[in-house]
């Protein structure tokens, strides 16, 4: 039985319940103007990523491609907005990603997860200067 179902206190039949929901992501220049994903960046480049949908103050969480582990990235801001500075390491090629994780307090969203990935391509041969 998948572990969002559960049997419902005094019913016979299981219960849906919601385990994660996908937030709207989006990719800006240092200009602000948007960036397709997958995004195109040449190393030793940054780029803006812009994160809606998540409760004022939530505590996001990132994890990347090339680390194993999640790490603390900080808090959305009052309107629900977490916006991160993506710095591509110099020596960094290939499809990556970045998962931006909501780490909610609300106990009514116990076992809920909000999350968006944002996808990118390091190459020298990118065109622009991102």
């Amino acid at each position: 039985m998948p572990a969002s179902l559960w049997l419902s206190p005094g019913r016979l039949f299981p219960t849906l319940h919601p385990v994660s929901q996908i937030v709207q992501a989006r990719v800006v220049d240092d200009h602000g103007r948007p960036v397709d994903t997958p995004a195109r960046l040449r190393p030793g480049s940054s780029t803006t990523v812009v994160v809606t949908g998540f409760d004022p103050g939530e505590l996001i969480l990132l994890r990347g491609s090339a680390a194993a582990t999640t790490l603390p990235g900080g808090r959305a801001d009052q309107d629900g907005v977490f916006r991160y500075r993506l710095s591509v390491p110099a020596s960094m090629a290939g499809a990556h990603f970045l998962t931006v994780i909501g780490a909610s307090d609300d106990s009514r969203l116990a076992g809920w997860q909000r999350s968006a990935v944002f996808r990118y391509v390091v190459s020298v041969d990118q065109a622009g200067n991102r």
